[in-house]
Formats: structure tokens, C-alpha cells, sequence
């Protein structure tokens, strides 16, 4: 088979071009410490890539919610905790004045204590996060939960409803926590504070006598006994939703460093592989351009 001189020059520029691709592209491999650039590098890895990316970016939002709600429900814990410590001492308060030996004066102290109370149990229940919206609302986060009516009666403006948060892959965890129903009989209707409050005002009319509430001390510290019970169980939910939280958060944190680690075992530059490539294809080049300069100087009549 003739082979031309043009033939060969062909080929010897075609290598050259090839290598200087290769080149090229280990160049830019170690410029940028990656080996997968642009999705034609490596197809398989690139498509695991996204997949891995997408995987990330879904986990950070988890671990943004979790923060989040995590710190809400530490300040709703808080505010739990001042609620069930007012309850002991209000329960404490309700049975040293259940005597009938003391006086009106000091029951009508006894009174103005308990009423004293019922206001800081309010201010807990009205709360606000640091958004300034009321954490134990429900949903109606803008509605301020425990108003007193035209009649003088405390009453629930808030509602039921839950906000739930994605915390997880198909998980997700109430943001919300109902109290006032702690303070009911029925519903929300806060029965419990509208009867505190009314018995702290016979306690300090100076008219009343000790027999005339004696009954409604004994049950108030009945309902008064409940109502802490129901707030500890609060207590012991919120501490459940927190731990969850903090054991997604650990999961989130395994999985978003093993990813990382597939990341770089896929799309990073094996520099010592690399750099060998690269000078191999660069001894190449220059080998051909050697070769190439000899070839193209060959010509019939250096062979006569």
C-alpha cells in the first residue's frame, strides 16, 4: 500500500490535536482540582453528581428547619416550665389558705397572691416568640390567645390547629403546643382560670366569710392538681419533640458527610494520576512534533 506524504502529515497533525485535547483537559482537571468539569468528562458520575447534590441541598433545608423549629420549641419549653412552676405555687398557696383560722385580712392576702398569679399564668399563656407572634395561638400566630370578654371572663381566641414542619424525608414534627386547654373542662373555655379568678375575689371581699368559699378551695386545688398534671405532660412532649428533632439532626449530619466524601471520591482530581497524564501526553506532543519535523523533511531526492 503507497502511503503519502500527505497521509502522514495528516496523522502526525491528527495525534497532535488529540494530545493537545488531553492536555488541555488535564490542565483544567488540576487548575480546578476536579475531574469532572462538564458532564462529558465522566457521564455516570456527573449523573450521581446531581443526584448527590440535590440530595444536599434537600438535607440543608431539613437542618435549617430543624434549627429553627428546634428553637422554638426550646422557647415554648421555657415557657411551659414557668407555667408548671406558677402551678406549684399557686397549688401551694390554695392549700395554706384552705384553714378556716386565719383571718379575712390574711385570707383577703391569700387573694391578691392568687390573683397576682392568675396574671403571671396569663402573661405565660399570651407569650410571644422573638418574631413577636404568640406561641400558644395554633395557627393564629397574629391573634393574642387569652383576652378577658365584656363579662370579665377569660376566653381562648386562638385555635387547634397544628403547623407542622418537614423536618425529614416524609417527617414532619408540630411546631405547635395547645395549653389552654390545660385550663379547661371543655374545649378551650378556660373554666379553670374563670373559677381561680372568681374565688380570688371573694377571697378579698372584705364581706365574705371563710365558709363561704371554703368548698371552692377544696375544689380548686383539685382542678388546680390537673391543670399541672396536664402542663407536665405538655412538658414531657415538647422534651420528645426535641429529642427527635436532635436525633434527625444527627442522621442529617452522618448522611450529609457521607455524601460529601462520594462527592469527592467522584468529581475530585486524583492529583498524582493527573499530573502523571499530563506529562506523559506532554512528552508525546513532543515527540511527535519531533517526529513530524523529521518526516516532513523527507523527500525522494534524499534518497538518490
Amino acid at each position: 500500500m503507497r502511503i503519502s506524504s500527505l497521509y502522514n502529515s495528516n496523522a502526525m497533525i491528527s495525534r497532535l490535536g488529540v494530545n493537545g485535547t488531553r492536555v488541555n483537559k488535564l490542565m483544567e482537571q488540576l487548575s480546578t482540582l476536579k475531574r469532572v468539569n462538564v458532564p462529558s468528562d465522566d457521564p455516570v458520575a456527573a449523573s450521581r453528581l446531581v443526584q448527590l447534590n440535590r440530595e444536599q441541598s434537600a438535607i440543608k433545608q431539613y437542618q435549617s428547619n430543624i434549627s429553627s423549629l428546634s428553637g422554638s420549641l426550646a422557647v415554648q419549653e421555657s415557657q411551659v416550665t414557668a407555667l408548671n412552676n406558677q402551678l406549684d405555687s399557686l397549688n401551694s398557696k390554695l392549700l395554706s389558705a384552705n384553714n378556716s383560722t386565719h383571718s379575712q385580712q390574711d385570707m383577703s392576702g391569700y387573694g391578691a397572691e392568687i390573683s397576682s398569679m392568675i396574671d403571671s399564668m396569663v402573661e405565660i399563656l399570651n407569650a410571644k416568640n422573638e418574631s413577636g407572634g404568640y406561641l400558644f395561638s395554633g395557627t393564629k400566630a397574629d391573634t393574642r390567645p387569652v383576652t378577658l370578654d365584656k363579662n370579665g371572663n377569660y376566653v381562648f381566641n386562638g385555635n387547634d390547629k397544628t403547623r407542622e414542619t418537614d423536618v425529614a424525608s416524609g417527617v414532619s414534627i408540630s411546631g405547635t403546643t395547645q395549653v389552654a386547654g390545660s385550663f379547661s373542662t371543655s374545649g378551650n373555655d378556660l373554666e379553670v382560670l374563670n373559677k381561680l379568678k372568681a374565688l380570688s375575689e371573694k377571697m378579698q371581699d372584705p364581706n365574705a366569710n371563710f365558709a363561704d368559699y371554703q368548698d371552692e378551695i377544696s375544689e380548686a386545688i383539685g382542678r388546680v392538681k390537673k391543670s399541672s398534671d396536664s402542663v407536665a405532660s405538655l412538658y414531657t412532649d415538647l422534651g420528645g419533640r426535641q429529642n427527635r428533632l436532635e436525633l434527625l439532626k444527627n442522621v442529617h449530619d452522618d448522611i450529609s458527610m457521607a455524601n460529601e466524601q462520594v462527592v469527592r471520591d467522584l468529581s475530585d482530581t486524583d492529583w498524582a494520576t493527573a499530573s502523571t497524564n499530563y506529562q506523559m501526553y506532554i512528552n508525546s506532543i513532543q515527540i511527535t512534533n519531533k517526529a513530524y519535523s523529521m518526516v516532513s523533511q523527507l523527500n525522494l531526492f534524499s534518497l538518490l
